[in-house]
């Protein structure tokens, strides 16, 4: 169909009535038509994986599942840290001679057999409990944030590859409206017009276009490639709807400053075990000997016997200027350390999340800019069409506004694919409630 046929003007050149001659079967065109909509359907709407599969997936994620493990590992260290260690079984003999091993013929020769139990300070065993239950919450906190992250990543990918899949379907319109031009330039050429610039600025902007094809080719293979990273697989299906969470102000609401506020939950625990260092460990030791009837190197008999002995070990803190207070100091410069780090965490958070609402305000208001330039530019291709119509002007006006509208359209594209990656990367870093 020619373009003159296509907004319905009739042919009045030998070239239109031409071209007009050429007929096409109403089944053939049936066909045809439905391979094209097949073809520029976009892909994501034939995907029978939907994005809660795709999202339920990245529990399983390496990243996410090694921080889990790491949880799992702390909580039993944690109960691990509140036992006592092992007793020791002890058995032996006492005060056997060498020159006649015998255990008849010296009276303090005996048997024994002992048992032993350490009891550590119970205070520094406690501490150290309690820092490792905040080792495994921070794990646990870690876990959920970078699900949150993975969870955003995977949103943007699936916004830029349904952004591409808009912006080549455009691109490869832009073709065919380049080569309609192209058409009616070569009549108006041979007609004897010196347009000669004119299809060179087309060939310029056809090859601008073939670059802007060949780059989007490019960013769909890294979208594939970081979607086999995330999900394992190449999904094609549309990116939910993204809802923007403002942050009110509560530091608790970030997963940074959560997951900070559990290092001054282990740094004060340190201090509570450098505190209890100075306290005693145990010693509880019990011992049973037994003796037989014998006769000693004099010939008097003596009689068996048996008899316990047992004990209680208790550390003394000689030593503690080399020992417990240096350890002391250092669990108090951590603790100060980690309440350092944590107004830190929060102004990083802070600016973190000023920069992405800023970056989705901007492809909010550019976005609705775009959207009233393209209404306006709409209004200006159907005057140029009446104007055409009315034997005004040369349809390469209608053509040229027309490419012009889908470069706007692929702008509108990275726009709200921005806005879509910029709510999900900010609502990654609040907590879900």
């Amino acid at each position: 169909m020619t373009v003159r046929q296509r907004i319905g003007v009739a042919c009045t050149d030998w070239r239109c009535r031409r071209r007009a001659r050429v007929r096409i079967h109403p089944l053939s065109a049936f066909i045809l038509a439905t391979a094209v909509v097949l073809v520029s359907w976009p892909s994501y709407a034939a995907s029978e994986t939907g994005f809660e599969e795709l999202d339920a997936r990245l529990n399983e994620h390496p990243s996410v599942a090694a921080l889990r493990d790491q949880a799992n590992s702390s909580k039993d260290l944690a109960r691990a840290a509140r036992g006592l260690p092992d007793p020791m079984l002890s058995l032996g003999v006492n005060n056997v001679p060498i020159k006649d091993p015998s255990f008849d013929r010296f009276l303090p020769s005996n048997k024994f057999v002992g048992i032993e139990q350490q009891i550590p300070n119970s205070g520094v065993r406690h501490a150290r409990s309690v820092r490792e239950k905040g080792q495994a919450r921070q794990y646990e906190w870690r876990a959920e944030y970078q699900l949150s992250r993975l969870r955003a990543e995977l949103i943007g990918v699936l916004a830029d590859k349904a952004r591409i899949d808009r912006q080549r379907d455009h691109a490869r319109r832009q073709l065919k409206l380049y080569d309609e031009m192209e058409e009616i330039l070569q009549g108006e050429l041979e007609a004897g017009r010196p347009i000669y610039f004119r299809l060179s600025e087309i060939d310029v902007e056809r090859a601008n276009v073939d670059r802007r094809l060949t780059d989007l080719r490019n960013e769909l293979a890294q979208a594939d490639a970081a979607l086999v990273q995330l999900v394992g697989e190449v999904a094609n299906i549309a990116p939910p709807d993204v809802v923007l969470r403002r942050w009110e102000g509560d530091p608790n609401s970030l997963y940074p400053v959560r997951i900070a506020d559990t290092n001054i939950s282990m740094a004060e625990a340190g201090v509570r075990e450098g505190k209890a260092e100075y306290g005693p460990d145990i010693g509880l030791r019990f011992r049973y000997q037994q003796r037989v009837d014998g006769i000693s190197e004099g010939g008097i008999p003596f009689s068996g016997d048996d008899w316990f002995s047992a004990g209680v070990s208790v550390s003394i803190p000689l030593w503690a200027a080399q020992n417990q207070a240096p350890r002391l100091r250092a669990a108090r410069a951590r603790e100060s350390s980690a309440r350092a780090s944590l107004h830190a965490v929060l102004r990083s958070a802070r600016e973190q999340l000023t920069a992405l609402y800023s970056a989705y305000d901007s492809a909010v208001r550019n976005s609705e800019i775009l959207i009233a330039k393209e209404k306006s530019l709409r209004e200006m291709i159907a005057s140029a069409k009446r104007n055409y119509e009315a034997g005004r002007g040369s349809y390469i006006q209608v053509l040229d506004g027309e490419t012009g509208l889908l470069t706007l359209r692929s702008q509108i594209e990275d726009e709200r694919a921005r806005q879509t990656k910029a709510a999900a990367q900010a609502n990654s870093h609040l907590v879900l409630q």
